[in-house]
């Protein structure tokens, strides 16, 4: 069998804050799924919304694209440890302040 090319681990704290930690990539074919698993979190309405992305190995703008609507869903958004390319990518298009990327 083969192995899944994205995983997602969710977790929910009671302060109201939800971590989404992704691994592996993410493009058309795998981000429909993640949206899905994080439909009923949004739905709740998460006063913060951490997306730890430290072990995405790609990326492609259908990931980036689903991290921005899911930023001006909840008050507080946060994409924590890109990998350096992906970092590099998010800064060239001007976003990380939007999604949160430490500097």
């Amino acid at each position: 069998m083969d192995e899944p090319l994205a995983s997602y681990q969710v977790t929910r704290s009671p302060d109201g804050t939800a971590v989404v930690a992704i691994s592996g990539e993410l493009d058309m074919s795998t981000v429909d799924e993640l949206a899905n698993e994080l439909r009923p979190v949004l739905a709740d309405a998460p006063s913060r919304l951490i997306v730890d992305v430290s072990a995405v190995s790609f990326a492609d703008s259908s990931a980036i694209a689903l991290w921005v609507r899911w930023s001006g869903s909840v008050s507080d958004f946060e994409l924590r440890d890109p990998p350096p390319l992906l970092r590099r990518v998010l800064a060239t298009m001007g976003l990380t302040t939007k999604l949160g990327v430490a500097a």
